[in-house]
């Protein structure tokens, strides 16, 4: 008996596995293609049953993680040097990269969670667990793109080739303005604010994210 649930178990973890293939690169085009869309999709969904939930994409958590594991993998096959750090605990990080996805992962979590609590700030809705699930999965949708545009981007800027590294630096920043456009979109349409206002709010809560990730960083790897 045993051993048939292990099997069973086996087999839905393979099937799970495998309908990623499919449905990843759509929700990456999905996401880049039409983001509001899958803000609002995202929302949508967490109103269904939990099985019902996500049945044509994969969960936004997940595909942020997936995301971060796919640009990780890029980094591995470029054979990229990663950068010195100097602390004990930066080390043992470095030296695992199973250690350094969850870092990675909590790293660029960082940016939907402010967006998140930006929204329920907008909304004047209290802050709980529940309250912060909705807004938060659907900016993991469009965190995503992002994450693996700047992650690759980043690889591409420490290339010795110099074409490859301004390369590099352009995809980075081109990914940090497409973030900043759809969040500008989405606060002016969701928030009901002005355009001016709107990307004010946007770009003030990049910045607040990208001082806590830098400081986070910093505090762990040292560098």
């Amino acid at each position: 008996m045993d051993f048939m649930r292990i099997l069973q178990s086996l087999e839905e973890f393979l099937y799970e596995v495998m309908t990623w293939l499919i449905f990843y690169p759509r929700t990456m085009w999905r996401s880049i293609r039409h983001p509001i869309q899958m803000l609002r999709y995202s929302d949508r969904e967490l109103n269904d049953p939990l099985e019902d939930r996500f049945a044509d994409t994969l969960s936004p958590p997940l595909f942020l993680m997936l995301t971060i594991l796919l640009s990780h993998a890029v980094e591995l096959a470029s054979h990229t040097a990663l950068p010195p750090t100097h602390s004990p605990i930066g080390k043992e990080i470095m030296a695992s990269d199973q250690n350094l996805l969850i870092l990675r992962s909590i790293l660029f979590a960082i940016y939907p969670l402010m967006f998140a609590l930006r929204r329920l700030q907008r909304q004047r809705a209290a802050l709980n667990r529940e309250t912060l699930r909705k807004p938060f999965f659907a900016q993991c949708f469009v965190a995503a793109p992002a994450a693996f545009a700047i992650g690759v981007g980043t690889i591409m800027a420490r290339a010795h080739a110099h074409w490859i590294a301004i390369a590099g630096a352009l995809l980075a920043i081109g990914a940090v303005v497409w973030y900043l456009w759809v969040e500008t979109i989405w606060l002016h349409s969701h928030a009901r604010i002005g355009w001016f206002a709107a990307f004010r709010s946007a770009l003030g809560t990049w910045l607040l994210a990208s001082l806590i990730n830098s400081a986070v960083s910093f505090a762990i790897l040292g560098t």
